[in-house]
């Protein structure tokens, strides 16, 4: 059921040349589950000291780890560091505590929060506007300025807006909000961005009421929405990522 699962989620947004699932490992932190889908080509996403310890262990380096995480010590910025993961900072104050604690890397991704309430239809999904997660439109500008002055070259962006969504509406429209505010990144500071990471959020139905999501479906419906708001900004090569934990795995229990 794993294995199938992740073949369909690569299935799904195949047509994305740099497409690449980061398996969330707090979902499931067992090396023997994380080696079925890094045998699929599955990257890992970290968020603690010790997920990066059993990434490592498991032979995972460099840009097959993303590590995002708040409150983080020095410490676990440097051990992601030296593993050459792809760092996701969550705050801009983060900004001169990475510089001090391991310095700047050449590739970087900024956690973005888009504010207000997250609804499809009259369902709300969640409120970002009350996370602690991610900068504002306007830090996340003047970040990337500042990330650029000291170095860095290429740039991904990140978003979490809602957890366990059965709704196939809700990745196409994550991705266009995350797209539009690439555009404008791109516009505003001349980054080259690399990757768009649209990180989890795809959830699995837990009564028999619900309908399952269809990967598919999703994938099509992210792919719509890239041709309508990359492609002609001339942004048709960005990667997407993501990071899927709960589809990737809880209904295999």
């Amino acid at each position: 059921g794993i294995r199938e699962n992740a073949k369909a989620l690569k299935e799904a947004f195949a047509w994305n040349k740099g497409f690449k699932e980061f398996f969330a490992v707090k979902a499931t932190p067992n090396p023997f589950v994380i080696d079925i889908l890094k045998k699929l080509g599955c990257g890992v996403d970290c968020s603690s000291l010790t997920e990066l310890m059993m990434a490592k262990a498991m032979k995972y380096d460099g840009e097959k780890i993303m590590f995002s995480s708040n409150d983080t010590p020095p410490e676990e910025f440097k051990m992601a560091a030296e593993l050459g993961a792809i760092i996701n900072l969550d705050d801009f104050t983060h900004i001169d505590f990475l510089e001090k604690a391991a310095g700047i890397p050449e590739k970087i991704c900024c956690r973005f929060n888009p504010g207000g309430k997250f609804s499809i239809s009259t369902t709300i999904m969640d409120n970002p506007g009350d996370a602690k997660y991610g900068m504002t439109k306007d830090q996340i500008i003047e970040a990337y300025k500042i990330l650029k002055a000291k170095g860095a070259k290429h740039f991904g962006i990140h978003a979490f807006l809602a957890s366990n969504t059965v709704t196939n509406e809700y990745y196409p429209m994550l991705a266009k909000v995350l797209f539009e505010v690439a555009v404008k990144l791109k516009e505003e500071t001349g980054a080259d961005i690399k990757f768009i990471n649209l990180s989890g959020g795809v959830g699995i139905p837990y009564r028999p009421d619900q309908e399952p999501n269809d990967i598919f479906a999703i994938g099509e419906g992210v792919r719509k929405v890239y041709e309508e708001v990359l492609v002609p900004a001339g942004m048709g090569d960005v990667a997407l990522y993501t990071e899927m934990g709960r589809f990737m795995l809880a209904p295999y229990g």
